[in-house]
């Protein structure tokens, strides 16, 4: 029987900083309060309608069906609102 022997170098991991774990949340918190999106505004019925419609514009030659009742959709959603 043979016997093999591996030394294996053993790397102390050094001690964090008691700061260290404050500060990074500090950062990440900073970091998220500066690149969060910005809130987004309702959207009006008009600027609804008017984006169904482009949709239809872009459908109307390959399913002319489901534009014309896309097209539908966006004006009975329009006079809703009034």
């Amino acid at each position: 029987m043979t016997t093999t022997t591996v030394e294996v170098l053993s790397v102390r991991t050094p001690a964090m900083p008691r700061g260290a774990r404050v500060a990074a949340s500090l950062f990440s918190s900073a970091v998220n309060w500066l690149l969060r999106p910005a809130a987004k505004r309702s959207l009006s019925r008009a600027e609804e309608a008017a984006s169904v419609r482009e949709m239809a514009y872009r459908v109307q030659r390959t399913d002319p069906g489901f534009a014309a009742d896309l097209f539908a959709a966006a004006s009975r959603h329009e006079s809703l609102g009034e």
